[in-house]
Order: structure tokens, then sequence, then C-alpha cells
């Protein structure tokens, strides 16, 4: 097949389902073809053909190396501040060191949503949450409380990531965890309001206090950075790994993966993530169509 006709088949899927982009979805036996994930039903994984395998690992090193000569997102440059404090508390804060423990023994961390995945969620998020509580004029006791019990919903938020509905069934689990840590009932609550409205495209319910609410917003907008440059970075090939998609299979879902990276920068809801969020998705749409003229203009020759 000539590059030409490589082309002609990328463009000729616009409406294309997406894969797996970081969108919301059921179990692994759960996931239709015409699912939002858009790889075929997969009850038990197997392995890649070596063939593909080795491509996909050459197009995840090409990932990286178009990302790492990228800048840095704003947020990261203009908030390290904030950053620092958030990354810090991770690996001091005994509520956190104890809940991160938790965690890691029972997220599974094959499915691009394990325990990097958390960590990086809750220290975005507790820095968002110190952002915003200072923007509303809260005190620094307070703010920097919500900001720690917003960790701990980072911390949590994927608990049941391979579950049906796992937003909702994951807050339901948090709220029984949550029963043996030092958290009173009220932060019990917005934790809980956090996980089960983090994922993307749905309806979320009005929250019980303004404080659930800017968590929630919080906890939302550090998930949804990770739709950027980490997506490519990282997410996506274990993904990739797991529903093991021929080339073929991805390229054709690939325009839809993108459309919705483009939809999602509209979705940020705090103050902070509409400014810095979509940046971080321009990076990685910028990946992602870097990495695809890698796939055409390399790889055009598996897509027939």
């Amino acid at each position: 097949m000539q590059r030409a006709s490589c082309i002609s088949l990328f463009r000729w899927h616009p409406n294309a389902t997406p894969f797996p982009l970081l969108p919301a979805g059921g179990p692994p036996d759960r996931w239709p073809l015409s699912g939002e994930y858009g790889f075929p039903m997969v009850n038990t994984p197997s392995q890649l053909p070596e063939e593909s395998a080795a491509v996909f690992a050459i197009l995840k090193h090409k990932a990286r190396e178009i990302a790492a000569h990228l800048p840095e997102p704003d947020f990261y440059r203009d908030h390290a501040g904030d950053l620092a404090l958030a990354h810090r508390r991770l690996d001091q804060d005994p509520l956190l060191c104890e809940l991160r423990a938790f965690v890691i023994e029972r997220l599974d961390d094959d499915f691009g949503h394990g325990i990097g995945h958390a960590l990086k969620v809750a220290a975005d998020a507790g820095a968002l949450c110190l952002i915003e509580g200072a923007r509303a004029g809260h005190s620094d006791a307070h703010v920097r409380r919500t900001s720690l019990i917003c960790q701990a919903a980072g911390l949590l938020h994927d608990i049941r990531r391979k579950r049906p509905n796992h937003a909702v069934e994951g807050a339901h689990y948090a709220r029984k965890a949550l029963l043996t840590f030092p958290v009173d009932a009220g932060e019990i609550d917005a934790i809980c309001y956090a996980i089960r409205n983090h994922e993307a495209f749905q309806r979320i319910k009005a929250p019980p206090t303004a404080i659930a609410g800017l968590m929630s917003d919080c906890l939302y907008d550090a998930d949804k950075f990770r739709w950027g440059p980490d997506n490519f970075k990282d997410t996506l090939w274990d993904m990739v790994a797991f529903f093991n998609p021929s080339l073929s299979d991805f390229v054709a879902r690939y325009p839809g993966g993108m459309q919705r990276l483009d939809e999602i920068k509209a979705t940020f809801r705090s103050h902070t993530g509409k400014k810095y969020g979509p940046q971080m998705i321009d990076y990685g749409i910028r990946i992602g169509k870097e990495l695809m003229t890698v796939i055409l203009t390399e790889f055009c020759h598996m897509l027939e």
C-alpha cells in the first residue's frame, strides 16, 4: 500500500469509535466494539503478536521522544510551590501514606490507571485545591485540610476502575473503606462525591456542600490533565497491552480518539483547570498528530 493510500485509510474513519484515551467504561468483558473504548470485546487478555508488540513498543518510544521536546505545561511552572507541597504531603502525611499503601494493595496496575496515575492525580488535585481554596478566600488551615482530603480522593478515585460504572462503585467502596481512616463524616461525603463525579461527559449532581463541589472540580481537572502528554507517554500503551488491537484497528479508531481529546478541552471545571487544562490537551493532540505521521510513514505496509 502506498503512503497516499494509508493517509486515505486514516481519513476514511472520521466518525470511528475512539480508542482508549482515558474515557470511562465498564470491565473488559462488557466493552463492545462499538463502545467508548472502541476495541473488540476482550474476556481474557492475550499477548500481542510479536510483530505488533514490537511496533507498539517503537511507537511508545516515539511518543515519549515527541513529548520530551515539548515545553513543560504552564501549570507546573506557575504553581511549582503548590505542587511541591502536594508531593511532599503524599510522601510524608500519615493519612496519605496509610491510604497510599491501602490503594497499592488493591488497585490493578495493568490498565493505564494504576498507582502511578493515582499519585499524579492526587498531587495535581491537591495543588488545584490549594489554589482554588485560596482564591475563594478560605483560611490557610481550611485550605490545607481541604487540599489534603482532596488528595485522598485522588488516591482512591480509580479504586474500582475495571468495574461497570466505576465512579459510582468507587464512591461506594471508598465510603466503607474510609471508616477506618482518620477522616470525619463530612470529609467522607466530600471524597465520595468527588469520586462519583470524576468521569468525563457525564451528568453531575449538585454538591452537598461548597467544599465538596470545590474538591470535585479539582479532582476532575487533575484527572483530565492526564489526557494530555501523559496519555501518549504511558496510559495509551498500557491499554494497548491490555486490549491487544492490531495496528490497523488502532489506526482506524485513531480519529475518534483524537476528536475525544479535542472535546475534553471544554469540560474543565475549576478556574485554574479552565486556564491551564486546554494547553495540556493541546500538547496531547500535538503528540497524537505527530505519532500518526510516524505510523503512516514508517508502518504503512502493516495497514494493508
